[in-house]
């Protein structure tokens, strides 16, 4: 019980560092370990974003397409 109990501070204790909280009992060493870390996370997410932004376009241009063929149809009628 114990150790769950310190695993689950130390996890705590993470969380509110990658918050951006409590970051005083932090040594320089340790907030550059942090900020390596959130630089690497956010370029993961950026990435991610990306990614999924392209999707979207990639899907919004084929709508596209297809609603000029059902114009052109529509218009020789």
């Amino acid at each position: 019980y114990r150790k769950l109990k310190a695993k689950v501070e130390t996890i705590q204790k993470c969380q509110k560092h990658l918050m951006g909280e409590d970051l005083e009992s932090l040594n320089l060493k340790e907030l550059q370990q942090l900020e390596q870390q959130l630089e690497s996370s956010l370029k993961h997410i950026r990435a991610r974003k990306n990614q999924l932004m392209h999707e979207s376009i990639s899907e919004l241009q084929k709508k596209e397409r297809s609603l000029q063929e059902e114009n052109k149809v529509l218009q020789k009628e």
